[in-house]
């Protein structure tokens, strides 16, 4: 059963529209609604039904119908099963209605989504999530009502809440640079609500970057007049510097992300995010040739949401993308800063490489660098100092497909990395891997392997007793968690007939999906993960809806042979993903499924009760790595810095390329 409150009220059991009766039953029900799941007081009910002195003697008898109506209605006739819809709570009534099913609550949610993408800088996803969310609405809220003489305060509240949402819309799709698209529904904004300050400031925005300037003038004119003839009040500071900005022609208006705030002006504040050293990230993503307009901007919208959930996985402060590049920062105030942004580069390398995108060109430098919110600037960010100047010779010399950091850089990345001299420039490293990279393709007795034996094993009784089990590895940082789920991944995908799909789940690496599956159904199994992982990623994800498309998933997939989901830092994911993950491990009997989740001990102090009791669950504490294998691990370091020296500086030194190639293949060997 589906409640529609956003428009006219409409009940609907399937394709069938229930009738609610007349206009006191369907007004009882409406406010029931508003407030569903809460119990809703008679005298409040009364009051919404009868304006002030106007209820007659029998009011408490109508309303008792009005009840006894709507059971009937709701439960086609039963009134017994009806009691159960619309309960009887002192001091009044509460109808039962799962959030999902009502179009209001459905709102609110993709709302706070959208919000969410918004403010983790991914104005792309949260431009669908917004255009989602203001396509529930078939017309004012409760209208049919509304046209009977009804005036609530909860209605007002839900209409805000819709501009609220249109104002969240047209920001994220001004960060896309898709002012065209938007034009003609912010203007009718604007023309209905003059004195939101925050509309007006983004359609004066959108009307200069499409060569409106005096279009963009004149709504300021006639915003301030709407302020001050109703008001009393001028313009906030905020929109008066955009009026500036565009009389002066500020370059900083013609592209880019501008963010205007909602709510009262703030005072000015000049803000230093990185207080005066740190390390500049540069990423250029290589064009797509033959792709179309549409097409090219839609793979540098997906390849710059990539590059930032990179940088905040690992620390980083994503500050601008322009065109096909995108800028970060990171702190250099703890000794982890120029390491976390080579971390991130390879990431980003990494990634781009398995989308098809082997020829991006990324550059990390060490220095001064600042970066500013100014107010005289409408808010806008400024990246300056020498890191930046350094990162962008270096991006300019690199090679299609290297990574290429400073001398700074490589020194305060320290023995993490394998670097190569540069052909390019005196002054720069190429970074060749991660030292534990090289050390992973000798796994060391005593460092995981009788553990893996343990999840191999577990593999076996998930798929012949087809029940769902989860496995937990426990450890401390740096004590190879990640390194035990990738050669578990790496024995998994060399034998991928052994299970249906193979899945891998990583906050800085997303989703992938391996399987021995024709390809249209890989694709459609990959296209439904990808959008259950990331509702589960979010903070504001409801529990029912996830456990709804988890059983969905799994009842619509055969799976003959084990899903495997391998996710690592479990420990920093949300509160929803950990209940998704629970309610994986938790499914009915028939379901050959193997979930292993890495975890720190961050996990335990934030869900003690993880795992405990459950006959279907297993932890599995890794030990600290012995002496040996530690000598072992800095001795197979060394000899790989030592290959990457001796080969690639006498073929530097000689200028040939060749001899460079021939050197990286020595080393990946």
């Amino acid at each position: 059963m589906r409640f529609q409150l956003l428009g006219p009220l409409e009940v609907r059991d399937w394709d069938k529209v229930i009738p609610l009766g007349g206009t006191k039953q369907r007004a009882t029900l409406g406010l029931l609604l508003l407030h569903a799941n809460k119990v809703v007081a008679t005298s409040k009910l009364l009051d919404a039904l009868w304006a002030s002195g106007e209820a007659p003697v029998t009011a408490r008898k109508i309303l008792h119908n009005a009840i006894s109506g709507l059971r009937r209605a709701l439960a086609h006739g039963d009134q017994a099963a009806g009691e159960e819809l619309l309960v009887t709570r002192p001091p009044g009534y509460r109808i039962v209605a799962d959030p999902e099913e009502v179009d209001l609550y459905v709102f609110y949610r993709l709302l706070g989504e959208g919000r969410a993408e918004l403010k983790q800088g991914n104005p792309e996803r949260a431009v669908g999530t917004l255009r989602q969310a203001l396509d529930m609405w078939r017309g004012p809220v409760l209208c049919d009502l509304v046209e009977t003489g009804i005036s609530w305060p909860e209605l007002a509240a839900v209409r805000n809440a819709r501009l609220d949402a249109m104002e969240d819309y047209f920001e994220a799709a001004v960060a896309c640079g898709r002012e065209h698209d938007i034009l003609r529904e912010l203007e009718a904004m604007v023309e209905a609500e003059p004195q939101r300050e925050r509309a007006c400031a983004q359609l004066m925005i959108a009307l200069y970057r499409t060569g409106r300037h005096a279009d963009a003038l004149e709504v300021y004119s006639r915003t301030r007049s709407a302020l001050v003839d109703e008001l009393g009040l001028d313009p906030s500071r905020d929109l008066q510097l955009l009026q500036r900005s565009i009389l002066n022609h500020d370059p900083a208006l013609a592209g880019g992300q501008v963010v205007t705030e909602a709510g009262p002006a703030r005072a000015p504040v000049v803000r230093e995010a990185v207080p005066d050293r740190g390390s500049v990230l540069l990423v250029r993503r290589q064009a797509s040739p033959g792709a179309g307009p549409g097409q090219a901007d839609r793979l540098m919208e997906d390849a710059a949401g990539l590059v930032r959930r990179a940088v905040h996985f690992f620390g980083g402060k994503p500050t601008v993308s322009f065109g096909s590049t995108s800028m970060a920062v990171f702190e250099a105030g703890t000794e982890d800063g120029a390491p976390c942004a080579v971390r991130a580069g390879w990431e980003i390398r990494r990634q781009l490489a398995a989308a098809g995108d082997r020829g991006a060109r990324i550059a990390v430098a060490t220095g001064t660098a600042l970066v500013r919110s100014d107010p005289e600037m409408s808010g806008w960010l400024m990246v300056r100092g020498s890191a930046v100047d350094r990162c962008q010779d270096l991006l300019a010399t690199a090679a299609e497909g290297e990574m290429v950091v400073c001398s700074d850089t490589r020194r305060d990345a320290g023995e993490q990395f394998l670097f190569a001299r540069a052909p390019h420039t005196p002054a720069g490293w190429l970074v060749q891997g991660a030292a534990e990279e090289a050390g992973r393709r000798n796994l060391t007795p005593g460092a995981g392997e009788s553990e893996l034996s343990v999840v191999s094993c577990l593999l076996e009784c998930a798929r012949s007793r087809r029940r769902p089990h989860l496995v937990t590895v426990l450890g401390d940082p740096g004590g190879g968690k990640s390194r035990f789920l990738a050669e578990f991944e790496g024995r998994l995908a060399g034998q991928l007939q052994a299970v249906e799909f193979l899945v891998s789940y990583s906050l800085a690496g997303g989703l992938r999906v391996q399987g021995d599956a024709g390809p249209t159904r890989l694709a459609g199994v990959t296209a439904r993960l990808e959008e259950i992982f990331r509702e589960a990623s979010l903070e504001q994800g409801s529990i029912a809806r996830m456990r709804r498309l988890g059983k969905e998933f799994l009842a619509e997939t055969t799976l003959d042979r084990p899903l495997v989901v391998i996710v690592d830092d479990l420990h920093r994911m949300p509160e929803t993903f950990l209940d998704f993950v629970e309610l994986l491990a938790g499914v009915s009997r028939g379901v050959p499924l193997l979930v292993v989740g890495a975890a720190g001990p961050e996990l335990l102090r934030r869900r003690p009760e993880w795992n405990g009791g459950s006959p279907h669950s297993t932890t599995i504490t890794l030990d600290p790595l012995s002496g040996a294998a530690l000598d072992q691990l800095h001795v197979l370091r060394r000899r790989a810095w030592h290959i990457a020296d001796r080969h690639l500086g006498v073929a530097l030194g000689a200028g040939s390329r060749a001899r460079v190639a021939s050197g990286r293949a020595h080393l990946d060997g």
